[in-house]
């Protein structure tokens, strides 16, 4: 079963939107959270009017965090800051994870800093992160996208650094392969 809600940085929403299957992300999630800053850093056509699309079918949702939560993102953007072996992060991703945390939905964001930090802070235990990789990945599992071969599984994850010039790290995409090969009951 999905989780409800996924909230997303502006990296990852704008590398998305380039993909040629970037339905299967509304189709994963009830409703993608774009919180305000992430829309306000959003500047190509592309990416805006597909955003603006998906908030049109209520796919997606403008979010407009409380004072609370930007004090709460400032202040996990200084704790951040505070651990030289974590990298930084700036307010969009600080806001997708304070507000992740509360509402148990998935951030999703390219940012390193984001999924140090998720995995390394007590305060952030149980977040859940997922890269473009993982979106794939759960959308290959869970039959969104459609394949009959495990070449038709590394052709997917291929595409999508075609569509968007982002390159997934070899061993994460070798295990993702395998991980939906055995998932989907297909031989390696």
């Amino acid at each position: 079963m999905s989780r409800k809600f996924a909230i997303s940085d502006t990296c990852f929403i704008i590398d998305w939107s380039y993909y040629k299957r970037r339905e299967c992300l509304v189709k994963l999630f009830d409703i993608v959270l774009i919180p305000e800053q992430v829309l306000l850093e959003v500047e190509d056509e592309r990416s805006i009017s597909w955003i603006s699309l998906q908030l049109a079918r209520g796919k997606m949702q403008l979010f407009t965090p409380s004072p609370s939560d930007l004090r709460e993102a400032e202040r996990l953007i200084l704790e951040v800051a505070s651990r030289p072996y974590l990298k930084r992060i700036d307010i969009p991703e600080a806001l997708c994870l304070i507000v992740a945390r509360r509402i148990n939905a998935i951030v999703l964001t390219e940012n390193r800093g984001a999924l140090l930090a998720a995995k390394l802070l007590k305060e952030l235990k149980g977040v859940t992160v997922w890269r473009a990789l993982e979106v794939i990945r759960e959308s290959l599992v869970r039959g969104i996208i459609k394949v009959t071969s495990e070449k038709g599984v590394k052709d997917i994850f291929m595409e999508y650094e075609r569509d968007t010039s982002h390159v997934f790290p070899k061993r994460e995409l070798e295990k993702a392969v395998k991980e939906v090969l055995r998932c989907l009951g297909m031989k390696r």
